[in-house]
């Protein structure tokens, strides 16, 4: 059997610092660097768009996936992953977040990708905060001096009851008739969207949950569980989940990954090496014959450290 060459991308989130105004060049920075692919990320403005689609029609790069909502909208600034949430029960919210999100599935078709990564929201709430108690022994001393306690751990157990209560009872119903509503639109032009497990305490998809969510909505056919070893290390590292345990629930759904370092105080986007996640014992999950892997590292990282993480990722995986 032909080895499979796995893909292996660089997010713009790293890019885009260095290229601000120029599609074209961004796209030529991320093949110096040692990239044939790129995922095009949730802040790039529609003027970078015309030079993005030239450097890949002149095949300067391939791109394997963008994130939600890409281009940004016009009226928009920065970052927009969070701009509308598929989770809501607001009707108007709804149609905006469909319309952005077909937007950014056509861009994605026209550039030959195969996933948008999205974000799903967070825990409705009104008076209920249930993430306020964790926050006073969390959000004080650097996360790697925080020695947890048996009364931590009851409250942990609160938590993650009544945060998971709220969410299959309410936000998830309305997160899977959104994902309905563009599942032909996806499939139609052969691809998935991506659902990204987050950082946040009470951001959806609640770790803790994943697995009964895609109980639900894995029969939807436009929808893949996408991992961020970032995101599960902090939960991780505050106590409230295992990074392995999430993996292994979703292991089944999961199309893509974001791969990046985090140090033993939760900051994350890091070159790989640089931080305390275990690469060698999570080559287990990585399959380069059905996932997609992007490093999805912060502008603040070097461009040699890019380089080094990609030959460090290609090393693992070999």
């Amino acid at each position: 059997m032909d080895q499979i060459t796995p893909i292996i991308s660089i997010s713009t989130s790293f890019l885009q610092r260095r290229c601000p105004d120029d599609g074209y060049a961004m796209m030529a920075k991320a093949r110096e660097l040692g990239y044939k692919y790129v995922e095009l990320g949730h802040s790039l403005p529609v003027t970078l768009i015309d030079g993005i689609v030239k450097a890949v029609g002149d095949g300067v790069v391939k791109i394997c996936s963008l994130h939600n909502f890409c281009p940004v909208p016009v009226y928009a600034l920065g970052p927009t992953p969070n701009l509308f949430s598929p989770s809501t029960k607001n009707a108007g919210e709804s149609s905006q977040w469909q319309r952005y999100t077909r937007n950014t599935v056509e861009l994605a078709g026209q550039l030959g990708a195969r996933a948008v990564v999205a974000h799903s929201g967070a825990l409705s709430q009104l008076f209920f905060n249930p993430g306020r108690k964790l926050g006073k022994y969390l959000d004080g001393a650097p996360i790697s001096q925080f020695q947890p306690t048996p009364q931590f751990q009851k409250d942990v157990e609160k938590f993650r009851a009544k945060t998971a209560e709220r969410a299959m009872a309410k936000d998830y119903k309305f997160l899977a008739k959104n994902l309905e509503e563009i599942s032909d639109f996806c499939v139609e032009r052969g691809l998935y969207i991506g659902i990204e497990n987050r950082e946040g305490r009470t951001e959806l998809p609640l770790d803790w949950t994943f697995k009964e969510l895609f109980n639900e909505i894995g029969a939807i056919a436009c929808v893949k569980a996408w991992h961020d070893v970032g995101h599960s290390k902090i939960k991780e590292l505050e106590h409230l989940y295992q990074q392995q345990r999430l993996i292994e629930d979703t292991l089944e759904y999961i199309g893509g990954w974001h791969i990046h370092d985090c140090d033993a105080d939760a900051h994350d986007h890091i070159g790989l090496g640089d931080g305390c996640i275990d690469f060698r014992a999570l080559r287990k999950y990585f399959d380069p014959q059905k996932h997609i892997f992007t490093l999805e590292l912060s502008g603040k990282v070097t461009g040699a450290k890019a380089a080094d993480s990609l030959k460090f990722f290609e090393d693992l995986l070999s």
